[in-house]
């Protein structure tokens, strides 16, 4: 650890809640400084330009919204399961982050959480999460391929525009709703397969300003559906069945 520190009375095991007044030259930030602490406040490490690694106790349960937010030189972040609720751009603009692991234990990725980390190319996502709400990776410029777990019902609004490294992706049969500019502006994107037999709602301008070679690929039994579907239609030339195995 650099110069730097957190201000150790406010952090003690009798806390619940951890506050923190960092020193800009913070470096790290370990398991042992947080023990005790049961969630992470908001804007706790914003900005903290020299932090390039933290570990989250077990005792942590939350993160709060803009915690780390434009920690522009974190590399690495070890999150346990304990915690339930990442806040909304916790994580945004931490533009030197490169994987990160979302723990089983949570249900939602919140709104812009991961937005524009820059050279975030590993993401795992859990078969917890039901929700992927707006923009949570929107400008994840090296995010190259994702998997969707089968439990996501719903993705919002931009969810992955302007990701300009995406090349496919697979929506799984349990999303019944895909928002407006999910794929806005993902210029190599040349394969999306839906597993729904049904079409999920879709919002506005999902597909533009991807690739011109896009192919949406559907369940055979249901490709003039989609080809009708509300916003589908404004694609039906780009629709074609799930090639058969």
């Amino acid at each position: 650890m650099g110069s730097g520190y957190i201000n150790c009375n406010i952090l003690k095991k009798t806390y619940s809640v951890f506050k923190s007044i960092v020193d800009d030259s913070l470096t790290e930030v370990t398991a042992d400084m947080l023990n005790g602490a049961t969630s992470i406040s908001s804007n706790a490490f914003f900005s903290c330009a020299n932090l390039t690694s933290v570990e989250i106790p077990s005792s942590v349960t939350s993160i709060g919204s803009y915690a780390f937010e434009y920690c522009r030189n974190l590399t690495n972040i070890t999150i346990p399961n304990s915690v339930t609720n990442i806040g909304s751009e916790a994580f945004s603009n931490c533009s030197a982050l490169t994987s990160i692991v979302i723990p089983s234990s949570v249900t939602s990725i919140n709104y812009r959480t991961f937005s524009s980390c820059s050279a975030l190319s590993s993401v795992t996502i859990p078969s917890s999460v039901t929700r992927m709400q707006g923009y949570v990776f929107n400008y994840c410029t090296s995010l190259a391929s994702i998997t969707i777990p089968n439990s996501v019902k719903s993705i919002g609004d931009g969810a992955f525009q302007s990701c300009t490294s995406l090349t496919s992706i697979t929506i799984p049969s349990n999303v019944t709703w895909i928002g407006s500019s999910v794929f806005n502006s993902c210029s190599v994107l040349t394969s999306v397969t839906i597993e729904a037999t049904a079409p999920p709602t879709l919002g506005t301008n999902v597909f533009n300003g991807t690739s011109e070679n896009l192919v949406i690929y559907v369940p055979a039994g249901s490709v003039d559906a989609y080809k009708a579907a509300t916003n589908w239609s404004t694609y039906a030339s780009k629709i074609q069945a799930i090639p058969s195995t």
